[in-house]
């Protein structure tokens, strides 16, 4: 009896030891489990984190990238801006003005008399105006006129930036042209260019070689001029009216109606 109680006591002992040693086990896969479930859980939130971070730099750099092409852009566009403006630019560079009219176009015998005066970069008068009387009353500016490359003039050439006239005669409709009224002599450098000091080869060369720029296309070219030729816009006169002369940057002459004179009287 005394071993048969002995033999049960040792067996509860394994079964409890069996038990407390199967706790153990299961406690530390438990423990096992759970750390190596929290460890993969923050690896893989690593692994996020990093693919967020690479993400929000990726987006920072072309966030970046895009600001300085905006940046380029906008520079780009002032640039074309100013360029257009710069092409577009008009000179006021002489005025006329007339002065009265006698005759009529009836009999034959209309008459014009005007003012011609050319001006500084200010609208000043560079000299004392020229009278002049021209048979009918459509007044010719003839002209020969110089364009650069549009390069030049956008870029700001100190010598090419602007295209430049040289004023033949002024003649009414109803007369030959050789028998206008003379104004600067064609080869000199004209009235507007003379700016108190000696002027420069190039400005010099420009005039004297006019008719070779405009028949020379290797020259003119080499010499930046994109045109070389004569102009003659002309006007329908109204006593008491002023006339502004334009030349535009890169292009040719124009010549627009100002603001009306003081009254004048309409005879010569």
């Amino acid at each position: 009896m005394l071993k048969l109680l002995q033999a049960m006591n040792s067996f509860v002992r394994a079964l409890l030891g069996l038990a407390i040693v199967g706790a153990v086990a299961g406690l530390g896969w438990f423990g096992y489990e759970n750390y190596y479930a929290e460890k993969h859980a923050l690896e893989k939130s690593r692994a996020q984190l990093a693919s967020l971070s690479k993400e929000l730099d990726d987006r920072r750099q072309e966030i970046n990238r895009l600001n300085v092409d905006l940046e380029s852009k906008k520079q780009e566009i002032e640039k074309l801006n100013a360029t257009i403006k710069l092409l577009t630019l008009d000179q006021r560079i002489a005025r006329i003005e007339v002065l009265g009219q006698e005759g009529s176009q009836e009999q034959g015998d209309l008459r014009s008399r005007l003012s011609f005066v050319e001006l500084n970069e200010q609208g000043q008068p560079l000299e004392k105006p020229k009278v002049i009387t021209v048979v009918g009353d459509v007044a010719y500016l003839d002209a020969l006129v110089v364009k650069f490359d549009d390069k030049h003039i956008a870029e700001g050439d100190p010598l090419r930036s602007t295209s430049v006239a040289l004023f033949r005669r002024i003649f009414g409709e109803a007369q030959r042209p050789v028998d206008g009224f003379l104004l600067d002599v064609e080869g000199a450098q004209p009235t507007a260019y003379r700016r108190g000091g000696k002027p420069s080869e190039f400005e010099q060369q420009l005039w004297e070689r006019f008719w070779e720029y405009a028949n020379d296309p290797v020259k003119a070219r080499r010499e930046g001029v994109r045109a070389a030729h004569g102009e003659a816009p002309f006007i329908k006169l109204v006593p008491g009216k002023r006339y502004r002369v334009e030349l535009r940057a890169s292009g040719g002459l124009s010549v627009v109606p100002e603001e009306a004179a003081a009254p004048t009287g309409n005879t010569l």
